[in-house]
Protein backbone atom coordinates (compact mmCIF):
# COMPACT_ATOMS: atom_id res chain seq x y z
CA UNK A 1 0.00 0.00 0.00
CA UNK A 2 2.48 2.54 0.97
CA UNK A 3 4.64 1.69 -2.40
CA UNK A 4 1.25 2.19 -4.42
CA UNK A 5 0.60 5.73 -2.69
CA UNK A 6 4.69 7.08 -3.30
CA UNK A 7 4.13 5.76 -6.78
CA UNK A 8 0.74 7.58 -7.59
CA UNK A 9 2.47 10.48 -5.99
CA UNK A 10 5.62 10.36 -7.79
CA UNK A 11 3.14 10.08 -11.13
CA UNK A 12 1.11 13.38 -10.04
CA UNK A 13 4.58 15.17 -10.39
CA UNK A 14 5.07 13.69 -13.10
CA UNK A 15 2.22 14.97 -14.75
CA UNK A 16 2.07 18.43 -13.51
CA UNK A 17 5.23 19.28 -14.60
CA UNK A 18 4.52 17.79 -18.16
CA UNK A 19 1.67 19.58 -18.45
CA UNK A 20 3.07 22.98 -16.80
CA UNK A 21 3.87 24.79 -19.47
CA UNK A 22 0.05 24.24 -20.58
CA UNK A 23 -2.18 25.01 -17.37
CA UNK A 24 -1.15 25.05 -13.83
CA UNK A 25 -0.15 21.29 -12.24
CA UNK A 26 -1.35 19.84 -9.61
CA UNK A 27 -1.51 21.74 -6.40
CA UNK A 28 -0.30 19.40 -2.94
CA UNK A 29 -1.44 20.49 0.50
CA UNK A 30 -1.26 18.33 3.77
CA UNK A 31 -3.01 18.50 7.16
CA UNK A 32 -1.53 16.53 10.03
CA UNK A 33 -2.69 16.72 14.08
CA UNK A 34 -2.01 14.62 17.04
CA UNK A 35 -2.23 14.71 20.38
CA UNK A 36 -0.08 14.55 23.70
CA UNK A 37 -2.24 12.47 25.90
CA UNK A 38 -3.15 11.17 29.28
CA UNK A 39 -5.30 8.36 30.33
CA UNK A 40 -6.50 9.96 33.48
CA UNK A 41 -9.45 7.59 34.41
CA UNK A 42 -11.30 4.56 31.75
CA UNK A 43 -13.54 2.60 32.24
CA UNK A 44 -11.23 -0.12 30.87
CA UNK A 45 -9.14 -0.06 33.72
CA UNK A 46 -6.26 -1.95 31.49
CA UNK A 47 -5.81 1.60 30.05
CA UNK A 48 -5.78 3.45 32.77
CA UNK A 49 -2.41 5.57 33.01
CA UNK A 50 -2.01 5.09 29.29
CA UNK A 51 0.24 7.84 28.09
CA UNK A 52 2.41 9.15 25.05
CA UNK A 53 1.95 10.49 21.32
CA UNK A 54 -0.33 10.01 18.54
CA UNK A 55 -1.25 11.23 15.01
CA UNK A 56 -4.76 11.50 15.02
CA UNK A 57 -5.01 12.58 11.01
CA UNK A 58 -2.45 12.89 8.51
CA UNK A 59 -3.72 14.11 5.06
CA UNK A 60 -2.53 14.36 1.65
CA UNK A 61 -4.21 16.20 -0.92
CA UNK A 62 -3.78 16.61 -5.16
CA UNK A 63 -6.11 19.22 -6.51
CA UNK A 64 -5.60 19.27 -10.13
CA UNK A 65 -7.56 21.39 -12.87
CA UNK A 66 -8.01 19.38 -15.68
CA UNK A 67 -9.99 22.28 -17.85
CA UNK A 68 -12.62 24.96 -17.32
CA UNK A 69 -15.54 22.22 -16.56
CA UNK A 70 -13.49 19.72 -14.99
CA UNK A 71 -11.56 19.13 -11.71
CA UNK A 72 -10.53 16.25 -9.99
CA UNK A 73 -9.14 15.41 -5.79
CA UNK A 74 -6.92 12.49 -5.13
CA UNK A 75 -6.15 12.70 -0.90
CA UNK A 76 -4.57 10.16 1.28
CA UNK A 77 -5.21 9.33 4.83
CA UNK A 78 -2.80 8.03 7.43
CA UNK A 79 -3.84 7.48 11.24
CA UNK A 80 -3.09 5.24 13.93
CA UNK A 81 -6.84 4.01 14.91
CA UNK A 82 -6.95 0.21 14.93
CA UNK A 83 -9.12 0.07 11.34
CA UNK A 84 -6.08 2.02 9.55
CA UNK A 85 -3.10 -0.16 10.77
CA UNK A 86 -1.40 -2.22 8.38
CA UNK A 87 -0.67 -6.08 9.26
CA UNK A 88 2.58 -5.27 10.88
CA UNK A 89 0.60 -2.79 12.97
CA UNK A 90 2.11 0.19 11.60
CA UNK A 91 0.62 3.83 10.48
CA UNK A 92 -1.57 2.61 7.59
CA UNK A 93 -2.30 4.79 3.95
CA UNK A 94 -5.39 4.72 2.50
CA UNK A 95 -7.56 6.57 0.01
CA UNK A 96 -9.80 8.99 1.50
CA UNK A 97 -11.10 11.22 -1.35
CA UNK A 98 -10.80 10.30 -4.85
CA UNK A 99 -13.67 12.15 -7.43
CA UNK A 100 -13.86 13.91 -10.32
CA UNK A 101 -16.09 17.11 -10.62
CA UNK A 102 -18.37 18.17 -13.08
CA UNK A 103 -18.08 22.43 -12.85
CA UNK A 104 -21.66 24.17 -13.94
CA UNK A 105 -22.67 20.85 -14.52
CA UNK A 106 -25.91 23.65 -14.60
CA UNK A 107 -25.80 26.83 -13.71
CA UNK A 108 -25.09 26.99 -10.10
CA UNK A 109 -23.92 23.16 -9.33
CA UNK A 110 -21.71 20.99 -9.73
CA UNK A 111 -21.60 17.17 -10.19
CA UNK A 112 -19.25 15.09 -8.44
CA UNK A 113 -18.32 11.11 -9.28
CA UNK A 114 -16.10 9.04 -6.55
CA UNK A 115 -15.26 8.72 -3.19
CA UNK A 116 -16.10 12.29 -1.43
CA UNK A 117 -18.11 13.53 1.67
CA UNK A 118 -21.20 12.60 2.43
CA UNK A 119 -23.80 15.44 3.34
CA UNK A 120 -24.09 14.66 6.61
CA UNK A 121 -21.58 16.95 8.55
CA UNK A 122 -19.36 18.78 6.52
CA UNK A 123 -21.47 22.42 7.27
CA UNK A 124 -20.96 21.42 11.32
CA UNK A 125 -17.73 20.68 10.89
CA UNK A 126 -16.62 23.39 9.28
CA UNK A 127 -18.87 25.60 11.79
CA UNK A 128 -17.56 23.87 14.64
CA UNK A 129 -13.93 24.26 13.49
CA UNK A 130 -12.09 21.82 15.87
CA UNK A 131 -12.01 18.70 14.39
CA UNK A 132 -8.49 18.72 15.13
CA UNK A 133 -9.57 18.38 18.71
CA UNK A 134 -12.76 15.77 18.54
CA UNK A 135 -14.96 14.94 15.46
CA UNK A 136 -18.79 16.50 15.32
CA UNK A 137 -21.49 14.53 17.16
CA UNK A 138 -22.78 12.09 14.22
CA UNK A 139 -19.58 11.58 13.01
CA UNK A 140 -18.32 10.67 16.49
CA UNK A 141 -21.06 8.06 17.02
CA UNK A 142 -20.84 6.36 13.53
CA UNK A 143 -24.27 7.59 12.85
CA UNK A 144 -23.26 8.45 8.96
CA UNK A 145 -20.10 8.07 7.49
CA UNK A 146 -17.75 10.89 6.41
CA UNK A 147 -17.20 9.32 2.56
CA UNK A 148 -19.10 7.16 0.06
CA UNK A 149 -18.32 6.29 -3.19
CA UNK A 150 -21.51 7.14 -5.39
CA UNK A 151 -22.72 10.61 -7.50
CA UNK A 152 -23.58 14.17 -5.76
CA UNK A 153 -25.35 17.20 -7.52
CA UNK A 154 -24.85 20.56 -5.17
CA UNK A 155 -24.84 23.57 -5.55
CA UNK A 156 -26.78 26.96 -5.12
CA UNK A 157 -30.79 27.33 -5.22
CA UNK A 158 -30.71 31.19 -5.42
CA UNK A 159 -28.39 33.30 -7.14
CA UNK A 160 -26.88 34.95 -4.15
CA UNK A 161 -25.91 31.49 -2.27
CA UNK A 162 -28.68 31.74 0.60
CA UNK A 163 -30.31 28.91 -0.30
CA UNK A 164 -27.65 26.00 -1.15
CA UNK A 165 -28.69 22.16 -1.66
CA UNK A 166 -26.62 18.52 -1.80
CA UNK A 167 -27.78 15.50 -2.93
CA UNK A 168 -26.02 12.27 -3.03
CA UNK A 169 -26.42 8.27 -4.15
CA UNK A 170 -23.57 5.93 -2.49
CA UNK A 171 -22.76 2.34 -1.99
CA UNK A 172 -22.96 3.08 1.81
CA UNK A 173 -20.16 1.29 2.20
CA UNK A 174 -17.62 4.32 2.83
CA UNK A 175 -14.17 3.89 1.22
CA UNK A 176 -14.84 -0.29 0.87
CA UNK A 177 -16.19 -2.28 -2.20
CA UNK A 178 -19.51 -2.76 -2.58
CA UNK A 179 -20.94 -6.18 -1.88
CA UNK A 180 -24.45 -5.90 -2.05
CA UNK A 181 -27.30 -4.17 -4.18
CA UNK A 182 -28.66 -1.50 -1.51
CA UNK A 183 -28.22 1.92 -1.51
CA UNK A 184 -27.96 4.81 0.62
CA UNK A 185 -29.63 8.52 -0.54
CA UNK A 186 -28.51 11.75 1.27
CA UNK A 187 -30.11 15.08 1.36
CA UNK A 188 -28.72 18.47 2.55
CA UNK A 189 -30.81 21.97 2.57
CA UNK A 190 -28.44 24.68 4.04
CA UNK A 191 -30.15 28.26 4.60
CA UNK A 192 -28.48 31.62 5.67
CA UNK A 193 -31.31 33.95 6.17
CA UNK A 194 -29.05 36.95 7.67
CA UNK A 195 -25.53 37.33 7.80
CA UNK A 196 -23.84 35.12 10.05
CA UNK A 197 -26.91 32.72 10.82
CA UNK A 198 -26.43 29.15 9.02
CA UNK A 199 -29.38 26.79 9.95
CA UNK A 200 -29.07 22.93 7.67
CA UNK A 201 -31.70 20.74 7.65
CA UNK A 202 -30.37 17.20 6.92
CA UNK A 203 -31.88 13.36 6.03
CA UNK A 204 -30.91 10.06 4.55
CA UNK A 205 -32.34 6.81 4.02
CA UNK A 206 -29.82 3.62 4.29
CA UNK A 207 -31.94 0.77 2.15
CA UNK A 208 -31.17 -2.91 3.42
CA UNK A 209 -32.15 -6.54 2.97
CA UNK A 210 -35.24 -7.73 5.05
CA UNK A 211 -35.26 -9.59 8.34
CA UNK A 212 -36.84 -12.00 9.65
CA UNK A 213 -39.31 -11.65 12.51
CA UNK A 214 -38.39 -14.58 14.89
CA UNK A 215 -42.11 -13.87 16.44
CA UNK A 216 -44.20 -14.23 13.14
CA UNK A 217 -41.45 -15.40 11.20
CA UNK A 218 -42.57 -13.07 8.69
CA UNK A 219 -39.79 -11.03 6.13
CA UNK A 220 -39.93 -7.44 7.52
CA UNK A 221 -38.25 -4.20 6.54
CA UNK A 222 -35.08 -2.87 8.64
CA UNK A 223 -33.65 0.26 6.51
CA UNK A 224 -32.48 3.12 8.74
CA UNK A 225 -33.61 6.80 8.35
CA UNK A 226 -31.15 9.51 9.60
CA UNK A 227 -32.67 12.96 9.85
CA UNK A 228 -30.81 15.96 11.30
CA UNK A 229 -30.55 19.67 12.11
CA UNK A 230 -28.01 22.47 12.68
CA UNK A 231 -28.09 26.02 13.81
CA UNK A 232 -25.46 28.24 14.21
CA UNK A 233 -24.18 31.81 14.77
CA UNK A 234 -20.99 33.22 14.03
CA UNK A 235 -18.51 35.89 13.20
CA UNK A 236 -15.45 35.08 11.54
CA UNK A 237 -12.55 34.92 13.34
CA UNK A 238 -14.31 36.14 16.41
CA UNK A 239 -16.86 33.52 17.61
CA UNK A 240 -19.21 30.67 16.48
CA UNK A 241 -22.13 29.23 18.75
CA UNK A 242 -24.10 26.17 17.89
CA UNK A 243 -26.54 23.49 18.27
CA UNK A 244 -26.75 20.39 16.29
CA UNK A 245 -28.81 17.39 17.05
CA UNK A 246 -29.98 13.95 15.41
CA UNK A 247 -32.44 11.51 15.59
CA UNK A 248 -31.70 7.80 13.46
CA UNK A 249 -34.60 5.14 13.26
CA UNK A 250 -33.90 1.64 12.16
CA UNK A 251 -37.16 -0.12 10.76
CA UNK A 252 -37.29 -3.32 13.18
CA UNK A 253 -34.29 -3.14 14.41
CA UNK A 254 -35.40 -3.38 18.24
CA UNK A 255 -36.38 -6.98 19.64
CA UNK A 256 -39.39 -6.00 22.76
CA UNK A 257 -38.89 -8.62 24.92
CA UNK A 258 -41.82 -7.71 27.15
CA UNK A 259 -44.56 -7.25 24.54
CA UNK A 260 -42.60 -9.87 22.06
CA UNK A 261 -42.81 -7.86 19.27
CA UNK A 262 -40.07 -5.73 16.68
CA UNK A 263 -39.67 -2.19 17.09
CA UNK A 264 -38.10 0.33 15.38
CA UNK A 265 -34.79 1.53 17.50
CA UNK A 266 -34.49 4.99 17.42
CA UNK A 267 -31.29 6.95 18.74
CA UNK A 268 -31.16 10.66 19.73
CA UNK A 269 -28.32 12.97 20.29
CA UNK A 270 -27.82 16.36 20.54
CA UNK A 271 -24.48 18.56 20.66
CA UNK A 272 -24.11 22.66 21.98
CA UNK A 273 -20.64 23.80 20.85
CA UNK A 274 -18.97 27.17 20.94
CA UNK A 275 -15.34 29.00 20.51
CA UNK A 276 -14.86 32.46 21.26
CA UNK A 277 -11.28 34.48 20.43
CA UNK A 278 -9.84 36.68 23.29
CA UNK A 279 -6.67 37.92 21.20
CA UNK A 280 -6.03 36.91 17.45
CA UNK A 281 -4.08 34.19 18.66
CA UNK A 282 -5.83 32.74 21.78
CA UNK A 283 -8.93 31.09 21.57
CA UNK A 284 -11.68 28.96 24.33
CA UNK A 285 -13.48 26.34 23.17
CA UNK A 286 -16.14 24.06 24.72
CA UNK A 287 -19.05 21.48 23.68
CA UNK A 288 -21.46 19.26 25.53
CA UNK A 289 -23.04 16.16 23.78
CA UNK A 290 -25.64 13.50 24.96
CA UNK A 291 -26.15 10.49 22.98
CA UNK A 292 -29.54 8.16 23.79
CA UNK A 293 -28.37 5.46 21.54
CA UNK A 294 -32.46 3.44 21.50
CA UNK A 295 -34.90 5.78 23.29
CA UNK A 296 -37.72 2.84 23.14
CA UNK A 297 -39.41 3.11 26.75
CA UNK A 298 -38.34 0.09 28.17
CA UNK A 299 -34.55 0.49 27.99
CA UNK A 300 -33.18 2.62 30.50
CA UNK A 301 -29.64 4.03 31.93
CA UNK A 302 -28.15 3.92 28.56
CA UNK A 303 -27.20 7.33 27.58
CA UNK A 304 -23.92 9.37 27.07
CA UNK A 305 -22.34 12.14 27.63
CA UNK A 306 -18.87 14.12 26.37
CA UNK A 307 -17.94 17.44 28.04
CA UNK A 308 -15.19 18.79 26.42
CA UNK A 309 -12.99 22.14 26.56
CA UNK A 310 -9.93 23.37 25.41
CA UNK A 311 -7.58 26.67 24.55
CA UNK A 312 -6.43 26.97 21.21
CA UNK A 313 -2.68 28.94 21.14
CA UNK A 314 -2.51 29.62 17.42
CA UNK A 315 1.27 30.26 17.49
CA UNK A 316 1.28 30.50 13.72
CA UNK A 317 -1.57 31.00 10.35
CA UNK A 318 -1.62 27.67 9.94
CA UNK A 319 -0.02 26.13 13.40
CA UNK A 320 -2.05 25.45 17.07
CA UNK A 321 -1.41 24.15 19.93
CA UNK A 322 -4.74 22.87 21.99
CA UNK A 323 -4.47 21.81 25.67
CA UNK A 324 -8.26 20.12 26.03
CA UNK A 325 -9.76 17.46 28.28
CA UNK A 326 -12.39 15.63 27.62
CA UNK A 327 -15.32 13.49 30.14
CA UNK A 328 -16.58 10.76 28.67
CA UNK A 329 -19.66 9.71 31.24
CA UNK A 330 -20.98 6.57 30.71
CA UNK A 331 -24.97 5.44 32.42
CA UNK A 332 -24.69 1.63 34.32
CA UNK A 333 -27.03 -0.09 31.87
CA UNK A 334 -23.71 0.21 29.46
CA UNK A 335 -20.98 -1.43 31.48
CA UNK A 336 -23.15 -2.70 34.77
CA UNK A 337 -22.44 0.27 36.66
CA UNK A 338 -21.90 4.21 35.80
CA UNK A 339 -18.39 5.07 34.39
CA UNK A 340 -16.47 7.38 32.89
CA UNK A 341 -13.00 8.03 30.76
CA UNK A 342 -11.40 11.16 31.32
CA UNK A 343 -8.30 12.01 29.09
CA UNK A 344 -6.06 15.12 28.90
CA UNK A 345 -4.45 16.08 25.80
CA UNK A 346 -2.13 18.51 24.27
CA UNK A 347 -2.89 18.48 20.55
CA UNK A 348 -1.17 19.97 18.03
CA UNK A 349 -2.59 20.91 14.45
CA UNK A 350 -0.53 21.94 11.26
CA UNK A 351 -1.51 22.48 7.58
CA UNK A 352 0.39 23.52 4.76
Amino acid sequence: MKKLSLLFSLVLVLLGQSFGQEKAGPKFSGLMYGDAFYNIQQRDTTKKDINGFQFRRIYFTSDFSISENFDARFRLEADQSANSLTSGGKIGVMVKDAYLKWKNIFKGSDMLFGVSPTPAFDVSEALWGYRSVEKTIMDLNGIVGSRDLGVDLKGKITEDGMAKYWIKIGNNSGNAPETNKYKRYYGLFQLAPIKNLNITVYGDFASSGKIKNSYTSSMVDNGAFVFAGMLNYSEKDQYSVGVETFLKSQQNGYKNLTSKSYESKSAFGLSVFAWVSLTEQIRLLGRFDTIDPNTNSDVKDDQTSLILAGVDFKIDKNVSIIPNIEVFNYQKNLYGKEAKDIVARATFSYSF
